[in-house]
């Protein structure tokens, strides 16, 4: 536990923020509209930001320029011991070493979407997602050097994770309430110190990034809701593949499990079997329990599944061409057995 005995122990505190994506963004949206508050609950005296040197500014330095935060780019050592009260860390992918984390009296404290020790890592929103998990939350945590996602539990919150949700939709649910929870934290930042909570040594998974096999479906051992859970996890960051003799096809804009075709289709097909409905130009395909529809493909260059059809299905030499399996190990004991045993690099 931090020692915080002759530390600045009233409010407001001066933060240092590290982030990069659409998730930090909310957390940091959040610091800076208390900092520019004239609520009695100010808890943010001044902010800045810790931002890495890449080509394409990320969310959180476009939103710092226009609000004229300003900071630091990573890696840095140009951070003062003492000239910040407290860090605070969202969604920022590198690891800390110890010496920065020092500087701060009070540490780095991590906003997590994960109920930890559940997801640690950098996709814990996928998995959640991908897994079909109807609980998460969110974890405040004190940063640990050396190790992701480890830390002792300042705060948590559990949520429901909320229907048919795609990673987009669960990130900024869980953004918005993170950036209400950080400030809970911070209103009450040493008592929390105090009172935090190591991890649970049961229970522990990882959230590894995503691969490119990920997005490849196997028919023949993949039902439709797993196919479902597979590209609402993917499809904002890569499209679901397959092989159809001998290319690589990518399958667009998938129809709702809940829709039913409206055609007859035989439960005894093989899987991976393409059938194109007329009707309602959707390409239907064979899995281990159903039929899985897209309504666009892209082979060299994105059409629709009558185009596919017309282009491909309806030649005769690919008669009888079925969509190849490819296993993906996202659904089976080996995975997850591996997500337990598996050890953060």
């Amino acid at each position: 536990m931090r020692q915080l005995k002759n530390i600045r122990s009233t409010l407001p505190w001066r933060i240092l923020f590290f982030g990069t994506d659409e998730f930090s963004l909310k957390i940091l949206e959040s610091l800076n509209e208390n900092r520019l508050s004239h609520s009695k609950h100010k808890v943010v005296d001044c902010l800045h930001i810790v931002h890495p040197n890449v080509k394409n500014p990320s969310p959180v330095l476009r939103y710092a320029a226009l609000s004229d935060l300003s900071g630091f780019e990573w890696p840095t050592s140009n951070i003062q011991t003492n000239a910040y009260d407290v860090g605070v860390l969202a969604s920022f992918g590198h690891l800390i070493p110890k010496k920065v984390i020092d500087a701060f009296p009070y540490g780095i404290i991590n906003v997590h979407p994960s109920l930890l020790p559940r997801w640690r890592g950098a996709a814990p929103l996928h998995h959640t997602v991908l897994n079909g998990d109807t609980t998460t939350g969110i974890s405040i945590m004190s940063l640990k050097p050396k190790h992701f996602d480890s830390g002792p539990i300042l705060k948590q919150k559990n949520l429901d994770v909320p229907f048919n949700s795609s990673v987009q939709g669960l990130r900024d649910f869980l953004a918005v309430e993170g950036g209400k929870l950080i400030i809970d934290v911070l209103s009450n930042l040493p008592e929390c110190i105090i009172s935090e909570k190591q991890q649970p040594e049961n229970g522990v998974t990882y959230a590894h990034k995503l691969t490119l096999n990920m997005s490849f479906i196997d028919w023949e051992n993949q039902t439709l809701d797993s196919i479902d859970r597979q590209y609402r996890a993917i499809h904002e960051t890569t499209e679901l593949r397959t092989e159809f003799n001998g290319l690589t096809i990518r399958l667009l804009e998938m129809i709702s499990p809940r829709y039913r075709p409206n055609i007859a289709l035989d439960s005894d097909s093989p899987p991976g079997k393409p059938i194109f409905d007329r009707a309602s130009n959707v390409l239907w395909v064979r899995c281990k329990d159903h039929w899985a529809g897209f309504m666009r493909v892209v082979i060299k260059k994105k059409m629709t599944a009558k185009e596919f059809y017309n282009g491909y299905l309806s030649k005769g030499h690919f008669s009888g061409a079925l969509f190849t399996s490819k296993p993906n190990n996202l659904f089976n004991d080996i995975y997850s057995q591996w997500i337990k045993e598996k050890k953060p690099s």
